[in-house]
């Protein structure tokens, strides 16, 4: 490292320290649910079940916002919009199975491009984006349309509209007043000119500009103002349970004046187009500490809070109770770091490891052959990095020297999206029941652990696994676990692939742990341990006795996994490092 930045590096530790370092152009994660950025990890229109959702903006300015929706395989958008909101305003929609798949249908007046809402309140899902078109390549997954009834969306905070504006009058709602066919008064009270916004995106026949945002998209647009909150709701009427959750609300995404503002249809704006590299990250017991750190992509800001080494959660299989109990684990930004159409490109590597030269001390605890993870898209070293301790003595002596190699996804993941249309990590899960057992090894009383399916082949190798729980593959942007044979989500086979695994012979009711850890390439650029990880978990119970035995009663519930923060080989703290 230069003499300039070792000084950077230090006077951005001493701002720190001194409580000064900034927090407002830093991701983070709200823990009150307000944002720019809403992720939501799950809809579902499989097996009679519809997902209602909604967004809300709480501010007193109207909104541009980006609405995407992906396939759980590969997160290949199935659907994308521009929503326009006004200031307090709501937007409410439904996904469920239509006639050709699953289908957005939407009740709700407020503006969106295309003007949903007048062309009949109903949009079809698309598989364009994975099923081997002139515009997308096949990814290897499955391609109907089926592949597009399970997965997550997001929606993304593209401006604030200028007050007192003319587009702001044309978003926001006020009193229609017009004539029926026998003479009388109607009043309606709808969205002022919601056809404008769509000529404003309008282009000629040959694709030149012609709207007004085709031209300059910045056009009555500021910078992000946040305020966005919004949750979801799986239905199944049939058995009249209702799984709800909200949104993960994530501020600091961007700070530009209106420049993410982008044309309905496309890949634009992203979660890797955000204007901030640095994230506030969150470690509970025992740090109870918050760090900044920096990255090179956007998306790695916005992965850094959904990071965690281990998610915990409760199952229940009570055959008494008829009880089912399904876990979701979304990696929200997966596709960021495996989809080789979005990471074409881009200059990464995965082996960087130290090699002592000439004179070179110890360097505070590595020895020649550790990784340096946070050195991977430094290709062609040498590096000089930190010592695992975040020591700037002896950096000049510490190198790094990196191997680039292709066809290699982007850590904390291992795996491109393969040709058999997965991209698998290995973790672990390790269960107990409600009276602290667990699966130890060798156990006299015979307590074993429980069986994924499908799972890795073969017997548990000591040398690259712990053995003592069981070892699996989480291989999609959305994974649905389900213990026992109850059924909550109805997660089907779809051209023979599935987002679902079957784990059995676990105990009747406890809590269980999924580990990301156990592969030494889950570290991401500034050292975080693990992969970008959010769910929950859903419950369902059966009565079969209500009103004597002639009502079936079910009754559901929802409860979002519990995690934990880990950190090593800290680097890149604070912007500025020569790399």
């Amino acid at each position: 490292m230069n003499r300039k930045n070792l000084t950077a590096a230090v006077l951005a530790g001493l701002a720190g320290a001194a409580g000064i370092a900034g927090t407002a152009q830093a991701v983070n994660l709200n823990p009150d649910g307000l944002g720019q950025v809403l992720i939501y990890p799950y809809f579902t229109s499989n097996d009679g079940n519809q997902t209602l959702l909604s967004v809300v903006n709480t501010t007193d300015n109207a909104k541009a916002i980006k609405v995407r929706f992906k396939e759980g395989f590969n997160s290949r958008e199935v659907l994308d919009f521009n929503l326009y909101l006004s200031a307090w305003d709501v937007w409410v929609a439904a996904i469920a199975a239509g006639e050709n798949g699953p289908t957005l249908y939407i009740p709700d007046d407020s503006c969106t491009v295309p003007y949903l809402y007048a062309n009949g309140g109903a949009q079809e899902f698309l598989s364009l984006a994975y099923n081997d078109n002139a515009l997308f390549s096949n990814d290897g997954g499955p391609t109907g349309i089926a592949r597009a009834a399970e997965g997550h969306f997001e929606m993304i905070e593209m401006g604030t509209v200028v007050p007192g504006s003319v587009t702001e009058a044309d978003i926001t709602h006020t009193n229609h007043v017009s004539k029926d066919a026998d003479g009388n008064t109607v009043n309606t009270w709808k969205p002022g000119d919601c056809a404008q916004l769509t000529t404003n995106w309008t282009r000629n026949a040959d694709y030149s500009p012609l709207g007004i945002w085709t031209k300059d998209p910045q056009f009555d647009m500021q910078r992000n103002s946040g305020g966005l909150f919004g949750g979801a709701s799986i239905v199944n009427s049939e058995n009249g349970t209702m799984y709800s959750y909200n949104a993960q609300a994530i501020q600091g995404y961007d700070s530009t004046d209106g420049m993410r503002h982008a044309e309905p249809g496309g890949l634009q704006p992203n979660l890797n187009e955000g204007s901030e590299h640095n994230a506030w990250v969150f470690f509970g017991t025992p740090q109870n500490d918050a760090k900044e750190l920096w990255y090179v992509r956007p998306v790695g800001a916005i992965s850094a809070v959904f990071m965690h080494d281990n998610i915990m959660n409760e199952y229940d299989t009570d055959v008494n109770l008829s009880a089912s109990t399904e876990w979701v684990v979304t990696f929200p930004t997966k596709n960021w770091y495996v989809d080789e159409e979005l990471i074409a490109g881009e200059a990464h590597t995965s082996l960087v490891y130290w090699e002592p030269t000439i004179g070179a001390p110890n360097c505070a605890g590595w020895v020649p052959g550790d990784q340096n993870p946070a050195a991977q898209w430094n290709p062609g070293g040498p590096y000089y990095g930190q010592d695992p301790n975040g020591n700037v003595v002896g950096w000049e002596f510490c190198t790094f020297v990196s191997y680039e190699e292709t066809g290699l996804a982007i850590q904390p993941f291992t795996e491109l999206f393969q040709p058999d249309g997965k991209s698998c990590d290995l973790v672990g899960l390790k269960t107990w029941d409600r009276s602290e057992r667990t699966f130890i090894p060798d156990d006299p009383t015979g307590v074993r652990p429980p069986v994924v399916s499908p799972s890795i082949p073969g017997p548990c190798d000591p040398e690259i696994q712990v053995c003592d729980y069981t070892p699996f593959e989480l291989c999609y942007e959305v994974n649905v676990l389900r213990f026992g044979e109850g059924v909550v989500f109805g997660t089907p086979e779809v051209e023979g692939s599935s987002l679902l695994l079957e784990i059995s012979d676990e105990f009747e009711a406890g809590w269980g742990n999924i580990s990301f850890d156990d592969d030494p390439r889950h570290v991401d650029y500034a050292g975080l341990v693990g992969l970008p990880v959010t769910g929950f978990s859903a419950f369902e119970y059966e009565n079969n006795f209500a009103e004597g035995g002639t009502i079936k009663a079910y009754y559901g519930g929802i409860f979002g996994h519990r995690a934990s923060v880990r950190r090593t080989t800290p680097y890149h703290d604070q912007p500025g490092s020569d790399d």
